[in-house]
């Protein structure tokens, strides 16, 4: 994407990485703009199945770039208002799986990002937290909305008012990650749960099942089992409802053919 983001595709995965290592894959312009439209391209392109988010070096990311120092969230010198959600998509709009392996330290606007994420992978050995109180400035990334649907209300106020930082394990005990493993075997956990979902599992259910449960989210339930009725119908009209069955049959591999581009429910766009 540019030199501060990449992306790579292989066996359906795309592997997107925060490539500026040197200042702890701090979030930058081009990383902003990079994975906005890292996303979209993930989104849109029927070959990737599920997308992975990691840091390069040791860290995954650590959010602002703190080198201005008392400029770094000084208003007064912003040229234009702040959005909270800076990406052009964000990671819960894309209807594939999006994973973040969260390789090393990830805390404030990076932890964020991370947040948005579908599932997570998080390193023992590393730290995590919001620590915008402590910088004097509110967090980011529509975290007061996803955090308390995550963790609950009490633990949500703690981590963005008291501001901690956790290691990885209590993280993960906090519900911040579903996983948290040696720093040196996240990415490659990440990788293995994103390829058994490309392999394993159709890829128009995956990401009508992501839509429903975010939307879910702030929906109430009578409208969501409406909608999962329409995606239920949906689904088993479609050629990947046979093969599934007869791949299970066979005790084979399934061969998916159907497209989140081509079959996606017009009903379900908005």
């Amino acid at each position: 994407m540019n030199q501060e983001l990449t992306l790579e595709l292989s066996d359906g995965i795309a592997l997107i990485t925060l490539n500026r290592p040197e200042a702890q894959n701090t979030l930058s312009k081009a990383i902003i703009d990079g994975l906005g439209a890292a996303y979209r391209r993930c989104d849109e392109d029927d070959e990737v199945r599920a997308v992975v988010l990691t840091g390069a070096g040791t860290a995954f990311c650590t959010g602002a770039d703190m080198s201005g120092g008392g400029s770094t969230f000084d208003g007064s010198a912003q040229q234009e208002p702040v959005n909270a959600c800076p990406l052009s998509m964000q990671a819960w709009e894309v209807r594939k799986p999006v994973i973040a392996a969260c390789n090393g330290h990830a805390v404030g606007a990076g932890l964020g990002l991370a947040m948005q994420a579908d599932m997570r992978v998080f390193a023992r050995e590393a730290k995590y937290g919001f620590l915008q109180s402590r910088r004097g400035v509110v967090a980011d990334f529509a975290i007061e909305y996803v955090l308390p649907r995550l963790v609950g209300l009490e633990r949500a106020f703690e981590l963005l008012v008291r501001a901690p930082k956790l290691s990885g394990e209590e993280a993960r005990d906090w519900g911040l990650a579903g996983r948290a493993v040696p720093a040196a075997d996240v990415l490659a956990t990440a990788m293995e749960i994103a390829r058994d979902i490309s392999t394993n599992c159709a890829p128009l259910p995956v990401g009508l099942h992501k839509q429903l449960l975010w939307r879910g989210l702030s929906t109430g339930l009578h409208d969501i089992a409406s909608l999962e009725s329409r995606a239920l119908n949906h689904t088993m009209a479609m050629p990947d409802a046979v093969e599934g069955g007869v791949a299970f049959l066979e005790r084979r591999r399934p061969q998916w053919s159907g497209s989140i581009n081509n079959d996606w429910p017009q009903w379900l766009q908005d």
